[in-house]
């Protein structure tokens, strides 16, 4: 048996489920049936029951379950601590996080870090909050960058980051214009897309006209740079594009901005490692916007209402 086949057991006794297993390892609902198959066959017991009801572990699953987190909670400190003694701070963080966060702020803030701990390497993955956060709840990376964490206590999460969503268009408009205007949609979060509609309610009875529909953020932005419809983006998104646009500060219904949040997300358990708990505290510390490449730098020609 090698580690996959542990941390697979751990998140099946957790979840209690075969769908979400298979949903956090990226394999199919089969292929985990099998493995469990082979690690019963391996083992020489059975671990687990199927039914209708779901799944229930066995005596003998119950004692490999608890094994195996014991087991990876001392292979993630093996990893994390074998070069530390008399050699400075050595190990490996795992981090996950949304694309315009890896892009636009996490090199700087990395690098700054770094350079207090030359020897911390880093596993980065670009994946969406959601993912993120089903990650971090199975151990599987230290921390996660999200947009939303609703579920987190305290201990467990640090607000780094709070930014304005702002309407953007090529060309001069008003926000009562917006149900008239093409706008230029891509596939948002669920947390965002629901938050978004709600706001939209609150303002205007009618749904909004789709324009263009397209993959991504980046995309979006471009088509909305070129003049193909208006946009909802990050206002550290504007100052990309080389010519002026008008931008439209959004509003709640009870007068608040419309804003986002970043979250930085991890286990309790995490910060029982030297590294981790570094990190963390250099987090708490910072002030995470001062990150921001230079060339999103507010750009001046751009007009703001």
């Amino acid at each position: 048996m090698d580690e996959r086949d542990w941390s697979i057991i751990s998140a099946l006794y957790k979840y209690k489920n075969i769908t979400k297993v298979a949903d956090i390892f990226y394999i199919s609902q089969p292929a985990v049936t099998t493995r469990i198959k082979n690690i019963e066959e391996n083992l020489g017991y059975k671990l687990i029951h199927r039914s209708n009801k779901g799944i229930t572990f066995t005596a003998h699953g119950e004692y490999a379950a608890q094994f195996a987190n014991k087991i990876l909670a001392e292979v993630n400190d093996f990893k994390n601590n074998l070069a530390d003694v008399g050699k400075g701070v050595v190990g490996t963080l795992k981090i996950a996080s949304p694309s315009i966060i890896g892009r636009y702020y996490l090199p700087a803030f990395l690098e700054k870090f770094q350079s207090y701990y030359p020897k911390v390497k880093f596993e980065i993955y670009i994946k969406s909050s959601t993912e993120i956060l089903k990650l971090v709840n199975s151990g599987l990376i230290d921390f996660g960058f999200t947009k939303h964490c609703d579920n987190y206590v305290e201990e467990e999460k640090h607000l780094l980051l709070t930014y304005p969503v702002l309407v953007v268009n090529k060309e001069p408009f008003e926000l009562a214009d917006l149900p008239n205007m093409k706008l230029v949609s891509y596939p948002y979060e669920t947390y965002y897309y629901e938050v978004l509609q709600r706001w939209w309610r609150d303002h205007f009875e009618q749904q909004p006209q789709i324009g263009s529909r397209v993959t991504n953020l980046d995309l979006c932005k471009e088509m909305v740079f070129s003049g193909l419809g208006y946009g909802f983006l990050p206002d550290i998104l504007v100052p990309e594009c080389p010519y002026p646009l008008v931008t439209k500060k959004m509003y709640n219904k009870d007068k608040t901005p419309f804003t986002r949040n970043t979250w930085l997300v991890f286990k309790k358990q995490t910060l029982d490692n030297k590294i981790s708990d570094l990190f963390y505290e250099y987090a708490k510390k910072s002030n995470f916007s001062e990150f921001l490449r230079s060339r999103n730098q507010i750009n001046a020609n751009t007009i703001y209402k």
